[in-house]
């Protein structure tokens, strides 16, 4: 068996067809759901971006440590190619994250193979003094409207910017072709057709930046959705995707795109009807993804890949659009536009495919399952313990939960734990202009998390809290599998 791992960078659950999105058109990744396993129930354990990939390829948690976040994997830190390079199993990184790559970090250690497909987002690639950016100016892209003079984020968002309008003047990512989901999509499949039949088993990690911010796709993806209505982008009373809407309606199409925007909250880093029609761009981008993965999709069938190969779909974070009145990640804020995210996994063949899986699965269980693919032993008695599960026995049907819940955090700053019935986040830092108290949010029926609770349930309040803070010293103590509570939230229910 070969496996090919699949992961984007801050795909909204709720633009994706395979997860009730009836609008957008991802028929790509539909499809991959339909011929796979859709884990309903998915959730990171450590935000964001670095952090959720030192998650992935270590298997372990490391929210509550400050130390294990946005920082450089340690150079004893068993990472998933480590764990490989003795089996016989090729394994390679194809990715256009520019934040994998800088100096220091050490994302890129122990593939065999490294290819780094550059210029997505504010990858500093194109200089100032290159002649061929000769003449790009901020001011000539309407799209990107800097913070006023006494923001003291202005000077580094003017740098970035910049650097955006180079990297799109030299490398013409204004043509689909050029974009970095389509060079990062077809360095993959040069890889594979280079590999053609080989007999060796391999592990393919595509690492690809978008939907993530700047949303600057090329047309038709930049307007496909300008004309949706406004209430088709709203979280309703139910928590849904759509509200009807009282207002005047908008004529989107009138409204100049905006293609990137400081983190921050709607009213200040934009208005609600430049956030309605920044929505329509960011589904624009998702579907220019999955057309994309469609091209590796059908590089694999023609190669007969999808009959010998795993093949996993996820993210490692959502994308926050103005649900709870901000954009990006303003706040360390674990609400579900955030913290919920994909899992989809096709077996080779497409064996037990059309099924959806409901017990809860989080970041931590990729490493084992990929290892459970391979018939890899999970790990020996003097290397770090593996805290995932391997989820090919939930995929078989051998098994029904690996947990009763999931415990998260982001920054060390705020922690969550979601059951199904229950979603309660735990502020412990709370800025004095916004303060936070603790929440409580009912599943499923409160899909983004929109009618706080507590008050109501502050029993059950305590009893998560309780769960999540015995987690938390487990965890310090690397025990967690001894915790006596561990499975005391399932009497919690839907009380």
């Amino acid at each position: 068996m070969n496996v090919i791992v699949v992961v984007c960078n801050s795909m909204h659950l709720g633009f994706l067809g395979a997860y009730g999105n009836a609008w957008i058109e991802t028929p790509n990744l539909d499809r991959l759901a339909a011929e796979g396993v859709a884990f309903d129930h998915h959730f990171p354990e450590n935000l964001t971006t670095l952090p959720t990939r030192r998650t992935w390829w270590t298997g372990r948690y490391g929210f509550p440590d400050a130390d294990e976040g946005w920082t450089p994997l340690r150079p004893d830190e068993l990472i998933l190619p480590d764990r490989l390079w003795d089996r016989g199993i090729r394994t390679a990184l194809i990715s256009d994250v520019p934040l994998l790559r800088e100096i220091g970090l050490g994302y890129g250690r122990g593939f065999d193979d490294v290819i780094w497909v550059r210029g997505s987002g504010y990858d500093p690639l194109i200089p100032p003094s290159d002649r061929r950016a000769k003449g790009v100016r901020l001011e000539d892209e309407p799209g990107l409207r800097l913070p006023p003079d006494d923001d003291p984020d202005r000077e580094r968002w003017k740098t970035r910017w910049e650097q955006l309008l180079r990297n799109r003047a030299v490398l013409g990512t204004d043509s689909e072709e050029n974009t970095g989901v389509a060079r990062t999509v077809r360095s993959a499949i040069d890889w594979l057709e280079r590999r053609g039949k080989e007999s060796d088993e391999f592990l393919l990690w595509l690492d690809i930046f978008s939907p993530h911010g700047p949303w600057d796709p090329p047309q038709p993806y930049r307007d496909q959705y300008a004309t949706e209505e406004p209430d088709e982008f709203e979280a309703g009373e139910e928590g849904d995707l759509v509200e009807e809407s009282e207002d005047e309606e908008i004529d989107v199409e009138e409204i100049p795109v905006l293609i990137d925007v400081p983190a921050g909250a709607v009213g200040e880093v934009l208005d609600e009807a430049e956030l309605f029609r920044l929505r329509r761009t960011y589904a624009g981008t998702v579907t220019l993804v999955d057309r994309w993965l469609g091209e590796l999709f059908d590089a694999l069938r023609r190669m007969g890949r999808m009959e010998d190969t795993l093949i996993v779909f996820t993210s490692d974070q959502g994308e926050p659009l103005g649900e709870h009145g901000y954009v990006r990640r303003f706040r360390p804020w674990l609400y579900e536009e955030l913290v919920h995210t994909p899992l989809i996994v096709r077996m080779p063949g497409g064996k037990h495919g059309g099924i959806r899986r409901q017990p809860i699965v989080q970041t931590v269980d990729l490493l084992p399952t990929i290892l459970g693919a391979f018939g890899v032993p999970a790990g020996k008695d003097d290397e770090p313990a593996i805290h995932g599960h391997d989820l090919l026995p939930i995929i078989r049907g051998d098994q029904t939960k690996v947990r009763d819940y999931a415990c998260m955090g982001m920054d060390a700053e705020e922690f969550a734990i979601r059951t199904h019935h229950w979603h309660y986040i735990l502020p412990l830092v709370s800025d004095p202009e916004e303060p936070r108290s603790p929440e409580l949010y009912r599943k499923p029926e409160d899909r983004w998390d929109q009618n706080d609770v507590i008050e109501q349930y502050q029993e059950t309040a305590d009893q998560l809290e309780l769960a999540l803070r015995r987690f938390v010293e487990a965890l310090g103590r690397d025990a967690i599998d001894e915790l006596p509570g561990l499975r005391d939230a399932a009497r919690l229910g839907g009380s």
